[in-house]
């Protein structure tokens, strides 16, 4: 039985699907997030480990004929893609020809539009506005990580959250904290002590932290004012991304998608209203590695 794998790998988890030649997932699984800021031995020796992982798992139903991966922080025709692409076929001991790397963002878009169909605005641990033309010229607004931006993503919408509760408590002890805001992040921190909240904040990884913006949402819908306003402000700079791209190649349907723009129905709510131009808004979620999968299935 000819299988595809397809993989979809973002900030929080990468997910792999193997898929027969009618379309059907008949294995499945998720391991630790995958990254393609190949810029270090250790970095590749990480996704070697990880990649294994997931041919490892595999391995238990059958060996793909081919293999589409989407990887965050990826981009095509670079030393990255090669790298990546490599330890993939190394992995699965396939030709690397029949490997196809691409960034997250590439399968996502595929999954929603044919090519120049549409908009895609994601919000996930980190946040972009995506265009693929018909001749695959990618147009990217955003996606600069959370080090310069990623506005109105997970780890933005956290941040932000943690920053609002933090000053509040240092102008008026128990403001910050007692708010149900406060009181749902110091839940999922483990408590109020800086020694506490400064360890899960730079003990970890920015997926770590973009967890973080469900609690927000969960606050918001006690309600939380400060909560609201956060969300409404993340779906203002989704509606950025899109006004951007918007702007440059005319007025199509837009995608809001990624667990970040489903925390709260503000968010949406806020996105569509700051929209320059009346466009189709599409608010469902695909499988992206689904869809990887899929593909990987037609190669021969």
């Amino acid at each position: 039985m000819a299988l595809g794998l397809g993989i979809d790998a973002g900030g929080t988890a990468t997910r792999w699907r193997l898929v027969d030649a009618e379309g059907k997932c008949v294995a499945q699984g998720s391991v630790e997030p995958l990254t393609g800021h190949l810029f270090s031995t250790a970095a590749e020796e990480r996704a070697k480990r990880i990649v294994g992982e997931v041919a490892q798992a595999a391995a238990k139903s059958d060996k793909p004929v081919g293999i589409v991966a989407g990887i965050t922080g990826l981009t095509r025709d670079t030393p990255a893609e090669a790298t990546m692409r490599s330890i993939l076929a190394e992995a699965f001991k396939l030709p690397e020809d029949k490997v196809f790397v691409a960034e997250d963002m590439w399968i996502a878009y595929l999954s929603h539009f044919a090519l120049g169909e549409g908009i895609l605005v994601y919000s996930g641990t980190g946040s972009i506005g995506y265009y693929l033309s018909e001749d695959k010229e990618v147009i990217r607004v955003g996606g600069r990580g959370n080090l310069i931006d990623d506005g109105g993503s997970g780890f933005w919408i956290a941040r932000e959250a943690l920053k609002a509760v933090l000053r509040a408590e240092e102008d008026t002890p128990g403001s910050g904290w007692g708010t149900p805001l406060g009181s749902c992040l110091a839940e999922a921190l483990g408590g109020t002590d800086w020694n506490i909240v400064r360890t899960f904040v730079y003990g970890g990884d920015r997926g770590k932290i973009g967890v973080l913006a469900r609690v927000v949402g969960e606050a918001a819908s006690r309600p939380d004012k400060t909560a609201l306003r956060i969300l409404r402000e993340a779906g203002e700079e989704l509606a950025r991304l899109a006004n951007s791209l918007i702007k440059r190649v005319g007025p199509r349907p837009v995608a809001l998608v990624g667990g970040g723009s489903r925390l709260h129905p503000i968010i949406a709510e806020a996105f569509r209203r700051d929209l320059v131009a009346p466009v189709e808004v599409i608010a469902n979620d695909v499988d992206a590695a689904l869809t990887a999968g899929r593909l990987a299935a037609m190669v021969r």
